[in-house]
């Protein structure tokens, strides 16, 4: 046993078996996995990947967990309307307070949009949306907000209000909802209705309060006086919505575009975004940054319309056109074109299957009757003749066309002369799992069309151009680019600049960051809100912190090493053989001597510690078996797999 060890024996002897407490960063920062901490763990665990269990992106592990679970409850209920709008009045509030704007999610990030806005005692939050997770946090489904700082103001917030029925906008509302007491969800028709059906699904819906808004009225919430104006989107419904307090005016635009030929036929308020900008109304504006990289402007859903419309008259066999089950427009325009073209429709996917009943019961979506088919009958229409839709434009594990280009689809079997149009672009990250689709449905015999081939998709998200645009309407004193990573925001910062924003007046902001607006003024607050990643595993939810995702990773690439330790309760004196299995941790037919090996070094090593260290505790052992198996294993095969000593005392 070198010196070392030694040492570190005395050191675990001498603590109290007690398990810490975590220590949290206050800041928030520490625990975000941003992609230099990504890479520097990675670098770390290449080298020397010691068992100190330090939390796998920066912050600091406790003994146990501190996860927190949801269990949904089983009820039934309808929206909740109320015919007039909240009564308010600025004149009798207490004066001298600032107005506080706190992002809690969407920057540094594609995804988890979330805003608090605070104004004398009252809170209102601005979309509540989800992440999906890196692929280096495995077993994970989703990423959400952390809202430990509106836990602490239950009482204060007076309502969510929702841009749009995107996931990373609500995809979060049935995990926080809960938490926060249910305050009253504001939201339009179709934006309410996919909420609708999300709620339900956890079993929430009797708890949750909605409240419909029509994008020309005015309501009071709280402290604030809230508008709205439509802006085009990949999904139709969209809004941004203006915050008035008497200290100032906050702009959100939501994700947005402008776009003179919308596939739903519906114009932005050109006349009430002009409007906040003629009337220099706008004291800040907060603005969509995803596209703040790309030149011009964003194709118009029209002309994608035009190309799927030829592809589909032109095409001599079957037609499986995947798409992003929200993009409402988009499966109108194929719709339209199957009738033109007279091909029947199939529809597989869940997702695509609920939503599309949802907007057409809405009137957001025109299907005529007899015009969807069962898809289990579609391999008895004439190829020429039928047209799937589908889910799984991202290459998602389980979605419908993934199980196709495994042949694993109960319905659907690809056959030599079918197209595949993948009318979406990849969302960051998930191009691996997309090109893999694509070889997949090449090799059973498919054409597949995507972006990159034709003009089948575009993105729901401004280009420069429209960004512009969105900046010379409003005309804002101040500006602060949201929804993007910083290089998005930073780029964006730049065209705001261009367009006349001092740049002092310009803030590039992170989350967890206050920004102050008092007197029409705008300044940031030395103050930070902790945002950390709250990660939602089933129904467990809790930080990034968490031994298990570091597990996890260990599992997934040096495999698992199990020591089966039988002790004499009293004298902790090893009781018969010591036991050692292994799983994923090396080759077959070198397994038996590597693991012959490992036991004989085992059994040492608790000799030894128990020679220095009579009647250890059953953690001690635990923890210093732990600690020298993980040398061991590095210096007999330079792997390090996760060690699991199992002590049975008798």
């Amino acid at each position: 046993m070198d010196n070392k060890l030694d040492r570190w024996i005395e050191e675990k002897l001498q603590d109290s078996a007690t398990p810490k407490k975590m220590i949290t960063n206050p800041q928030g920062n520490g625990n975000q996995p941003n992609q230099a901490n990504r890479q520097k763990k990675k670098k770390n665990h290449a080298q020397n990947n010691k068992r100190n269990f330090q939390g796998a992106h920066g912050g600091q592990l406790a003994q146990s967990q501190n996860k927190r679970h949801y269990s949904p409850k089983t009820s039934s209920g309808h929206f909740k309307y109320r015919k007039k709008p909240e009564q308010g009045n600025f004149k009798n509030l207490p004066q001298n307070s600032a107005v506080k704007i706190i992002p809690l999610g969407g920057l540094d990030e594609v995804g988890k949009n979330m805003m608090a806005i605070e104004y004398k005692g009252d809170i209102i939050i601005i979309d509540m949306g989800f992440q999906f997770p890196d692929e280096d946090m495995l077993g994970i489904d989703y990423i959400i907000p952390d809202i430990s700082y509106l836990e602490k103001r239950i009482n204060q917030i007076k309502g969510v209000i929702i841009t749009h029925g995107h996931l990373d906008h609500v995809g979060a509302i049935p995990y926080l909802m809960p938490r926060l007491n249910y305050p009253k969800i504001y939201a339009t028709k179709l934006t309410m209705g996919l909420i609708q059906k999300r709620i339900e699904e956890f079993g929430i819906e009797k708890e949750t309060i909605m409240r419909v808004i029509n994008p020309d009225e005015i309501i009071r919430i709280g402290n604030f006086t809230v508008r709205f104006f439509r802006v085009n989107h990949s999904i139709p419904d969209g809004v941004g919505i203006i915050v008035e307090t008497p200290e100032g005016t906050i702009v959100h635009t939501g994700d947005f575009k402008f776009d003179s030929t919308p596939a739903d036929q519906v114009q932005a308020d050109y006349d009430k975004i002009a409007e906040l900008g003629h009337k220099n109304k706008a004291t800040i504006l907060f603005s969509d940054s995803t596209n703040a990289l790309k030149p011009g402007r964003t194709m118009s859903e029209k002309t994608i319309g035009e190309t799927l419309d030829q592809i589909i008259g032109l095409t001599p066999g079957r037609i499986i056109i995947a798409s992003f089950s929200s993009l409402i427009g988009r499966i109108q325009q194929i719709l339209i074109s199957a009738e033109k073209w007279k091909r029947k429709v199939f529809v597989s996917g869940r997702s695509l299957v609920d939503n599309m009943a949802i907007a057409e019961k809405l009137g957001y979506l025109k299907i005529k009757p007899n015009s969807i088919h069962n898809i289990a009958k579609a391999d008895k229409v004439p190829p020429k003749d039928a047209l799937i839709l589908t889910t799984g434009s991202q290459g998602e594990a389980v979605s419908a066309l993934t199980r196709i280009s495994l042949n694993d689809h109960k319905d659907i079997k690809i056959n030599i002369g079918d197209t595949v149009i993948i009318s979406a672009s990849p969302i960051v990250g998930n191009e691996r799992a997309i090109f893999t689709v694509i070889d997949n449905l090449s090799k059973l015999g498919a054409k597949v069309i995507y972006n990159k081939i034709m003009d089948i998709h575009t993105s729901g998200h401004g280009y420069q151009e429209d960004l512009k645009m969105m900046l010379d309407f409003v005309r804002p004193k101040y500006f602060a680019p949201i929804h993007g990573q910083y290089h998005m925001r930073a780029a964006h910062a730049d065209l705001a600049l261009e367009m006349g924003v001092d740049k002092q007046n310009t803030f590039i902001i992170n989350n967890g960051d206050v920004l102050e607006m008092k007197g029409g003024k705008v300044f940031k607050s030395p103050e930070k809100v902790e945002t950390n990643y709250i990660l939602v595993d089933g129904l467990g939810m809790g930080d990034l912190g968490s031994r298990t995702i570091f597990e996890r990773e260990i599992l997934s690439e040096n495999g698992v090493l199990v020591l089966g330790i039988k002790v004499n309760k009293k004298t902790k004196q090893l009781v018969g053989p010591m036991h050692i299995e292994a799983h994923g941790f090396v080759y077959l037919e070198e397994s038996q001597d590597v693991l012959e090996q490992l036991k004989q070094i085992a059994k040492k090593h608790f000799e030894k510690l128990i020679e220095k260290h009579p009647n250890p505790g059953i953690r001690n052992i635990k923890e210093y078996m732990i600690k020298a198996m993980d040398k061991e294993t590095h210096k007999l095969i330079e792997r390090r797999p996760l060690i699991i000593p199992v002590i049975m005392e008798v």
